[in-house]
C-alpha cells in the first residue's frame, strides 16, 4: 500500500481543560484518508502528547484555503516539518 503525508490541524483542549489548537502530519492510505481513518491517527498522536476530546479536525484537503497556511505561517512550521506542535493562542486578532 502506498502512503502519503497528510496535515492536519486540530482544535483540542490540554489535559487541565485549556482550548489549544495542535498541528500534526500522518502517514494514510489514500483509502484511509477517504475513509477519514487519517482523523484517528492524529488523534492517537494527540492523546499520546496529553491532548483530550473534543477534537475537531481540519486536513488540508478539507480546510479552508487560508486556515494551514496561517498555522504553518504563525507555528512557524516549513512545508518539510513532519511534527506535532501546540499553539497555546491561534492566530491572535486584536480588536479595536
Amino acid at each position: 500500500m502506498i502512503t502519503r503525508t497528510i496535515a492536519i490541524v486540530t482544535a483540542c483542549t490540554n489535559a487541565d481543560g485549556t482550548p489549544a489548537f495542535a498541528f500534526n502530519e500522518v502517514e494514510a492510505t489514500q483509502d484511509q484518508i477517504d475513509n477519514g481513518i487519517h482523523f484517528y491517527l492524529a488523534e492517537a498522536d494527540l492523546l499520546l502528547a496529553g491532548h483530550e476530546p473534543p477534537f475537531i479536525h481540519f486536513d488540508e484537503l478539507e480546510s479552508p484555503p487560508f486556515l494551514h497556511p496561517a498555522v504553518r505561517r504563525h507555528l512557524g512550521i516549513s512545508t518539510d516539518d513532519d511534527t506535532h506542535v501546540l499553539a497555546e493562542e491561534f492566530l491572535h486578532v486584536p480588536s479595536h
